[in-house]
């Protein structure tokens, strides 16, 4: 196991900068997570971290050395790709201890090392097969198998399960998480699959065009999303952010006129917003519920209804053109094109003011 440490690191091919100085410490044992959308930087980064990509500038030191120009092989990582890249005329025996023929090593040690990833990874009976006889899961084992072996001090991943269909890769996040508890190593993995960042990191760095918007657990960016970018991209349905405009500002909070039909007091613990100004409501999908009787509610039309059996999804626009997503637990028999009254608790509402910042409220 080993710590991992980025100071200031940046990242240019030509005159173009695709990380912008990025600052961060891992602690050894974690399992962290990059997260972002297409083109945000984070292959790029963890390429870096192997020694693949050239650090422009900046400091990467790996259990307390300094790794920033070391050679690849010096660094004490092992990468698993997108890619399963096996070798299709080696066995599942042959490409998992490959490196450590090339390396050297004697053939007892690398059968006895092979042999204890076989059995982590449930491969024992596949040792004499070749990739081609084998699913995308059980390859891809194969090609976190040839990484256990070299019993490195930090595992890189990039988006390793993304040429997996929907089910196999469930199953693989719960195979990798088992076998993070087990091996307790430094663990760094790439996806654009906010999903698979909740369920696997002990904590999450979330990247746009370069530049890390936020770093904490999933919990903590689930629940106070530092802006509007990290509030949108991590949730699944992705949050509701409705327009709002500040009526009143004083000291026990704020009086908003949300979609132009109704007002909402919201309390605030930081700043006040100057009344006039513009700020966004953000509610998740499963904190918004059809209105009672009485209730403060806004007024949308049905565009489309998804009936699942233990929820119903609404799809709906307001009454001034903004879209809306509700997640409704149960079943409801409602209709596209019915007009619905919907609602949510003041307690669950993230605040965002003019420039996408969170609001401590």
């Amino acid at each position: 196991m080993a710590d991992v440490s980025l100071n200031a690191i940046r990242k240019s091919f030509g005159s173009i900068e695709v990380i912008k100085g990025v600052d961060l410490d891992i602690k050894s044992g974690e399992f962290i997570v990059f997260v972002g959308p297409s083109g945000c930087g984070k292959s790029t980064l963890l390429r870096m971290i192997a020694g693949l990509e050239d650090i422009t500038s900046g400091a990467l030191a790996i259990g307390g050395k300094d790794m920033t120009d070391e050679d690849p092989a010096k660094r004490g990582i092992a990468m698993v790709f997108q890619t399963y890249a096996l070798y299709p005329h080696m066995t599942v025996r042959e490409n998992m201890g490959f490196a450590l023929r090339f390396a050297g090593m004697d053939k007892k040690e690398i059968e006895a090392r092979v042999m204890d990833a076989a059995k982590m990874l449930e491969l024992e009976t596949y040792l004499d097969r070749k990739p081609k006889a084998l699913s995308g899961g059980q390859r891809q084992r194969v090609a976190i198998g040839r990484a256990i072996v070299r019993h490195p001090d930090v595992f890189l991943f990039d988006e390793p399960l993304s040429n997996l269909d929907a089910e196999l890769r469930v199953h693989m996040r719960g195979e990798l998480s088992a076998l993070h508890n087990r091996l307790k190593t430094t663990m760094i993995y790439v996806t654009h699959d906010q999903v698979e960042a909740m369920t696997l990191a002990n904590r999450i760095v979330v990247l746009r065009q370069g530049i890390v918007e936020q770093i904490g657990t999933p919990l903590e960016l689930f629940n106070t999303p530092a802006n509007l970018f990290v509030a949108g991209f991590i949730g699944s349905p992705a949050m509701n952010f409705l327009p709002a405009t500040v009526e009143k500002a004083e000291a026990s909070g704020i009086a908003l006129n949300l979609l132009g039909e109704e007002t909402i007091d919201v309390p605030l613990a930081g700043g006040l917003p100057p009344e006039g100004s513009k700020v966004t409501v953000g509610v998740r999908p499963q904190n918004i519920r059809l209105a009672e009787t009485g209730e403060k509610s806004f007024a949308v039309d049905i565009t489309l209804v998804e009936a699942l059996g233990t929820e119903t999804v609404v799809y709906a626009t307001a009454k001034n053109g903004e879209r809306v997503m509700a997640v409704l637990s149960g079943q409801h028999l409602l209709k596209t094109g019915a007009a619905i009254d919907l609602a949510f608790d003041v307690a669950d509402v993230h605040l965002f003011d003019e420039a996408g910042q969170r609001m401590a409220c």
